[in-house]
């Protein structure tokens, strides 16, 4: 497929995108959120949940109308965005077992989508947040679950990992809130375990800043040689409180540190796509309203300056 992108001829050496179900959501209008990505030059799409599906579960028929409504808009499936592991339990998961098989089965259809669409990244997530992964000293054993998880986790992924290089795609794990792996340093530790290099991060410098990390310079500098794909979102939070705001783009607590990351991403030739994730809905508002909201700040922190 042929795409035209936003970026061509500009000063920075990553392209644009969105998330088009962040646009008209989940269950809503996957023409128009394309439609409106073209408008603003965002030529890169995130395949995420597409007529209440997740990528990976449609029909062939729905496949077909994906890879042509993509075409029409000139837009590339830069990743097929996988929900595999997310809300799965470490403690919950044996190599075999059901509910492996199950999110193994997700990764494969998500990579034959992917190959289908031309794109050669597909997108999982790690088990649910585990607040202490290792012990010592008797807290192995009262709180880190005798310290099973790290090793349990490099099990699991072996296949998936194993598939990903046989299919020629990288495997991106992403930072994430909510999973295990919640910072910069747990998700390179995870990578270089795994010895692949086909395995690669989706950074979401939000999520790792709500989970107490400095995405700049600190998470940069640890991730810059290992990132296949950025997410950019800005919200504020109250760890205390456990509560988490979405805001408008370089409205939030993200607002510190963007300029220094799209610099920083000028500087170092990354060749990737930054993709605007929006959760952002106004007050009264709509998921739409919210990316309109966002898109222009995102442009100008992320877009060309020439």
């Amino acid at each position: 497929m042929t795409t035209s992108t936003s970026t061509h001829g500009s000063d920075i050496p990553y392209r644009l995108g969105a998330i088009p179900s962040d646009i008209c959501g989940p269950d809503g209008d996957f023409e128009r959120a394309l439609s409106l990505m073209q408008a603003d030059g965002l030529y890169e799409a995130d395949i995420e949940f597409i007529w209440g599906k997740k990528p990976g579960f449609h029909t062939d028929e729905e496949n077909e109308r994906i890879q042509s409504l993509l075409t029409q808009y000139g837009i590339r499936a830069a990743v097929i965005g996988g929900f595999a592991f997310r809300d799965q339990s470490a403690q919950k998961i044996e190599l075999g077992d059901a509910a492996y098989r199950e999110h193994l089965a997700e990764i494969k259809a998500q990579i034959e989508l992917a190959k289908a669409l031309g794109c050669k990244k597909v997108r999982c997530l790690t088990f649910s947040k585990q607040m202490a992964i290792w012990g010592y000293d008797g807290a192995d054993k009262r709180n880190a679950y005798n310290n099973q998880t790290w090793p349990k986790m490099l099990r699991i992924f072996e296949e998936p990992v194993r598939l990903a290089e046989d299919n020629g795609i990288e495997l991106l794990i992403e930072t994430g809130v909510n999973t295990l792996l919640t910072s910069a340093y747990l998700t390179r530790k995870f990578i270089e375990d795994m010895g692949s290099k086909h395995l690669k991060i989706l950074w979401d410098p939000a999520n790792t800043l709500f989970n107490y990390e400095t995405p700049f310079p600190d998470a940069y500098e640890e991730l810059k040689d290992i990132i296949g794909h950025i997410h950019i979102k800005d919200g504020t939070v109250d760890t205390r409180k456990s509560i988490i705001t979405s805001t408008s783009v370089g409205e939030g607590t993200m607002a510190n540190y963007m300029d220094d990351i799209a610099q920083a991403l000028r500087k170092d030739g990354y060749q990737g796509v930054v993709s605007l994730e929006n959760f952002y809905i106004p007050p009264g508002g709509s998921l739409e309203d919210g990316y309109r909201a966002c898109v222009g700040g995102f442009k100008q922190i992320f877009g060309p300056t020439q």
